[in-house]
């Protein structure tokens, strides 16, 4: 699932390392993904990699030159991979074997793809993809904790069927996961570097019996996003989230939650040291006594008992410290703007980010939305826009407040 539209990529050059292995065919994907997200690609591939996807499909898809051959016929000079690594901003090598691992981590140079990673001085990505009997060798792992040690990033391969028949440990990372790992070493500064960012994200389910819960519609889309921006300006990133099918990088230290009482907890807990707690997730109002057996149906109507539960928002605004930025959300129907400047000032927030839904912006689920942020100082209107453009927006605007 691919999360963000980065506009960042425009100015971004990736570099492909493909080598023999039967993954070699989503290294096409994983190419199609960064050429659709407007980033630059080239690509390099061993011999063996050329027996798995051929020179015409990965030319046609990168729209570059492919580099295979270390002192090929076709290349401008002779030392042009060479060139290839100051051009690049980061080396992804997907599908990676446990030949190409070894030879990186000992120093070998023999052919375009591993002399393109000794002379490369910037981000490498690795994703194994192996038989498992070989990833788990003793051997591979060793090389691949030595190459740990020199800061290349492993995207560690998947349980699953592999070619070889066997069921194992060493299916390649999916494209898009790939991609998603990715995006932090391209799009990362220092910009909040040192702070703390606290995002909660989706909904709350609060159950009626072990078969029944009461819920929203929220998708956590709109927080997963704000995790993804908030990472990118080298903040700690922390996201609670409640139930949903959203993914997110795996340097966003991440929770999951079902109930409200369960995401009070764990936010309260997360906010002590926190610089700034942005509350995205739709927390639910009312919860339910829940019963301990399913309820049967009966020919009478059924009234469920409702109970308060506690108001998060509520609570971070009373115990917010000095400096502490906090942000809420207000979803209305109508009185919009009236009912957030309401509760912007109840819940004693810095900012608060209004969502009108109705048919035109339906906020749920979508990955659009209209937006109006409100702060003290007056408020702003923003035109549809896509959910990670509004995160953005709302991060840019948060590192302008924190001290």
């Amino acid at each position: 699932m691919i999360t963000r539209i980065s506009q960042s990529l425009k100015t971004k050059n990736v570099l492909i390392g493909i080598t023999g292995g039967i993954a070699a065919y989503k290294a096409c994907y994983l190419i199609r993904l960064f050429k659709k997200y407007v980033a630059n690609v080239k690509t390099v591939i061993t011999k063996n990699g050329l027996e798995f996807v051929t020179e015409t499909t990965l030319r046609t898809l990168s729209e570059n030159k492919v580099y295979s051959n270390t002192f090929s016929d076709s290349n401008e000079w002779s030392t042009e991979h060479i060139s290839l690594t100051d051009w690049a901003d980061i080396f992804i090598i997907a599908p990676a074997t446990a030949n190409i691992i070894g030879k990186y981590a000992n120093g070998i140079a023999d052919d375009a793809l591993s002399t393109a990673l000794l002379a490369f001085d910037k981000q490498v990505i690795i994703a194994p993809a192996m038989n498992g009997k070989m990833y788990e060798n003793p051997a591979v792992q060793r090389n691949i904790d030595i190459l740990r040690q020199q800061g290349v990033f492993f995207i560690d391969p998947g349980y699953g069927d592999l070619a070889c028949g066997y069921k194992a440990k060493g299916r390649m990372a999916e494209p898009d996961e790939i991609f998603r790992e990715s995006l932090y070493f391209l799009n990362k500064t220092d910009q909040l570097s040192g702070k703390k960012i606290l995002i909660s994200a989706s909904r709350t389910v609060e159950m009626i019996d072990p078969v029944r819960y009461i819920s929203n519609f929220s998708s956590g889309k709109t927080g997963f996003r704000l995790a993804e921006e908030a990472l990118y300006t080298g903040a700690e990133t922390v996201l609670v989230t409640g139930p949903t099918e959203e993914v997110c990088s795996n340097f966003i230290r991440r929770t999951d939650v079902s109930s409200s009482e369960d995401m009070y907890n764990e936010i309260i807990r997360e906010s002590k040291d926190a610089d700034c707690v942005i509350m995205s997730a739709a927390v639910a109002d009312y919860t339910v006594n829940r019963s301990d057996k399913k309820i049967k149906k009966n020919k009478n109507d059924m009234t469920l008992d409702l109970l308060k539960t506690k108001d998060i928002l509520k609570e971070l605004g009373r115990i917010k410290r000095k400096g502490q930025i906090l942000v809420g959300f207000a979803l209305e129907t109508d009185k919009g703007v009236l009912n957030a400047k309401k509760k912007l000032k109840e819940k004693n927030l810095d900012l608060i980010i209004l969502n009108e839904t109705n048919e035109k912006n339906p906020a749920f689920g979508s990955d659009f939305n209209r937006v109006t942020f409100i702060s003290k100082s007056g408020f702003e209107e923003f035109p549809l826009m896509n959910k990670s453009e509004i995160a953005k927006l709302i991060i840019d605007k948060i590192s302008a407040l924190i001290k």
